[in-house]
């Protein structure tokens, strides 16, 4: 009997031993040198890398995720018997690797990517004028040979090889400059490891505006030479976030400098590459766009994955709160430093609105569920930390996040690696607070419903929201009281949307004293929320048309134009009245131009013109959009406007070219349009024209 009772005690070890092998890697990647050389008149991407790897045990065979290969060699300085074949996700590399052994392997390749890096030929000359990189989830190896799993995390320095003319940004510092030829060799080192995805690259022309933060990081915001004028309205706040950031989470910014650079027809607001924030050039605004469109929030939430994201990797999509749910949390409080803490209570009240409509809807998820919704991972995240900070208190919050940074920096963690920290530092059992927030399928309403009555204002500011289902007459008491000194912006705004849905007339004098404040969004609310001109409104509606945002601007526009009786008179007034326009608003006025009597044939011709070159892909995916609807509605798309719509259909903005699609199969199923529709399609590469007929029903 003790003979079976030693044996099966030496099986079950075995088998303990053997299931750590299998879980634990052959080998770590340390670090990676890459070189590469980008040619503006083709997609291609040549150049090598070289990874040094440490050997944790014998191996045969190493696994490299390389995608959209068009050459590839390897050699080694190590093992000069190595060789490499391709499976389905990238190289297989072949040698005895021996344990605990420092491997060198170099791969020279080619790649064409088609998605990851992007090429951006802005004026159709078929010559890129910039390119960027978007590497989340796992998408780099679609471009650069490197590790997809995001628990693999190495030093990147990337040597990149441009004409003289475009400037390149990438992670870390730029340590040399080397001309050759008509080329610029830009290298760029790291001194700390990073997950694959977060390798950033940035190719265009750009300038620099360069300065400091408290603590000495240097922090650099990109720019196109041409908005230079731009560069303090886009990056307000800029260096008072960064110290806001490093002193409210308590450790120092981790990696060498920080830069921001915007980029044309990114897929996102942001992206939190490390040191290296790429961002929608749409963002890029003259003071009066940065009311309408603020790069504040977008900012700091991409700074604060620096440390939730980039330093502390989740170790799975199951712990994806750990970087979205923290970056939106810091970027409110960043926004609480800024405006304030009634900003930030309404903000919380306003997410959990949205949250509890998705509850309703059935199709909330627990924010550990990996496949749940961006509202979810962030705005659900952003509550669950509130309310854990609610529940431990100021000191054991800070302190279990600093203590969570240092334990895992440079490392990948889960969701108890946090919450085991939290729960040591302030002594609270944090069962019930998980079952609550991170493992239920319904957003708690009730309970941050009970968290925002905490606070004085909140509590006045549910019942004014009482009154959106009161009458005019039960709620016109709380009206006034909200336009008493000291008027809280938000408490004002709230009223102006509630009499969006109110007839009784005394609603315009409310109206009139709200736009008094002279607080851009609520004028800007009074706009947006008013369906027509009447006697009633007309001269507060008037007043709105020279307001500092181009939004109210616009919608003032459109509903003075509507009741207008000389209408051309009200367009050159507007016209010239104003200093500064937008691309959007220049739209909106060519528009209405076309379809104004007073004009002459030859002026409404030369307003279409102007309204038909908005649809080049000089423009942003956006204002091509609104080009492109207007001049369906107005039934002007000529044959320049269809091929530019094809090639928008080919974009690789899936949100752009969904709604291209759709438009072109709307034109193509009527029978007028086709014989157009077909004729220029003829003016499409071969290739183009396969594509597209993959895609939509021509």
């Amino acid at each position: 009997m003790k003979q079976i009772t030693l044996f099966l005690t030496f099986f079950f070890i075995t088998l303990i031993s053997s299931a750590q092998d299998i879980d634990q890697p052959a080998v770590d990647f340390t670090r990676a040198t890459v070189s590469v050389t980008l040619d503006p008149a083709n997609t291609v991407v040549d150049g090598h890398v070289t990874f040094e790897i440490d050997v944790l045990k014998a191996t045969d065979v190493i696994h490299i995720d390389a995608k959209n290969l068009l050459e590839y060699a390897v050699s080694s300085t190590t093992h000069t018997d190595i060789a490499a074949t391709r499976d389905d996700a990238g190289l297989l590399l072949r040698a005895r690797f021996r344990e605990s052994e420092k491997a060198t392997v170099k791969l020279t390749f080619k790649t064409q990517p088609n998605k990851a890096l992007y090429f951006i030929d802005a004026d159709a000359d078929h010559r890129w004028d910039q390119a960027w990189t978007q590497g989340q989830g796992k998408y780099t190896s679609n471009w650069l040979p490197s590790i997809d799993d995001m628990n693999e995390k190495m030093e990147w320095d990337l040597q990149v090889a441009v004409p003289g003319n475009l400037r390149v940004a990438a992670n870390g510092a730029l340590k040399l400059k080397v001309p050759n030829d008509d080329l610029m060799f830009w290298n760029y080192d790291m001194t700390a490891p990073m997950s694959s995805y977060l390798v950033a690259l940035v190719v265009g022309n750009y300038e620099i505006s360069s300065t400091e933060s408290a603590s000495g990081i240097p922090l650099d915001f990109y720019y196109y030479p041409q908005d230079s004028l731009k560069v303090e309205s886009t990056y307000q706040h800029a260096t008072q976030i960064f110290d806001f950031m490093e002193q409210e989470i308590g450790i120092a910014y981790p990696w060498q400098n920080y830069k921001q650079i915007p980029v044309k027809d990114f897929l996102y607001a942001g992206m939190e590459n490390t040191s290296a924030t790429i961002f929608s050039d749409q963002f890029v605004q003259d003071d009066i766009g940065a009311i309408d469109r603020s790069y504040v929030n977008v900012n700091a939430h991409e700074l604060a994955h620096q440390w939730f994201g980039d330093l502390v990797t989740e170790e799975s999509g199951t712990h994806h709160w750990l970087q979205e749910g923290f970056a939106t949390y810091y970027a409110m409080l960043a926004e609480r430093e800024l405006y304030g803490d009634v900003h930030y209570y309404v903000n919380l009240y306003e997410q959990a609105e949205l949250l509890n409509d998705q509850n309703q809807s059935g199709k909330s998820t627990a924010l550990m569920d990996p496949s749940a919704s961006s509202l979810t991972f962030y705005q659900h995240g952003a509550w669950a930390i509130h309310a854990l900070r609610d529940l431990v208190g100021d000191a054991a919050f800070r302190n279990s996040i600093k203590l969570y940074l240092k334990k895992y920096a440079f490392k990948n963690a889960t969701t108890d690696d946090l919450l085991n920290i939290v729960a040591e530092q302030s002594g609270k059992d944090l069962t019930s607070y998980k079952s609550m927030w991170l493992t239920s399928n319904q957003f708690p309403s009730e309970e941050a419903l009970r968290l925002l009555r905490k606070d004085l204002f909140m509590e006045a500011y549910l019942q004014l929201l009482a009154r959106r289902i009161s009458s005019f007459d039960e709620a016109y008491a709380s009206y006034r009281e909200t336009l008493r000194v000291p008027i809280q912006k938000e408490a004002v705004l709230e009223m102006v949307g509630q009499l969006s849905l109110h007839t009784d007339s005394r609603k315009y004098k409310l109206l009139e004293q709200a736009a008094a404040t002279n607080n851009i969004e609520i004028r800007q609310l009074i706009a947006l929320t008013t369906r027509e001109v009447t006697e009633n409104n007309k001269e507060l509606i008037s007043s709105l048309l020279t307001d500092d945002s181009y939004v109210t601007r616009e919608q003032a526009l459109v509903l003075l134009w509507n009741a207008a009786g000389d209408k051309k008179r009200l367009l050159e007034t507007a016209r010239k009245a104003w200093n500064e326009t937008n691309e959007s608003l220049d739209l909106a006025w060519l528009t209405l131009a076309i379809n104004t009597d007073g004009y002459t044939a030859k002026q409404r011709t030369g307003f279409l013109g102007q309204l038909q070159e908005y649809t080049k892909p000089v423009y942003s995916t956006e204002t091509r959009q609104i080009a492109f609807d207007y001049l369906v509605a107005l039934d002007y798309l000529d044959d320049e406007n269809l091929l530019d719509l094809y090639h928008a259909a080919l974009h690789h903005n899936y949100s752009f070219y969904g709604y291209a699609r759709k438009i072109i199969n709307d034109q193509f199923a009527a029978e007028s349009k086709k014989e157009l529709m077909n004729k220029v399609v003829d003016l499409l590469t071969p290739a183009e024209q396969e594509k597209l007929r993959l895609v939509t029903d021509l």
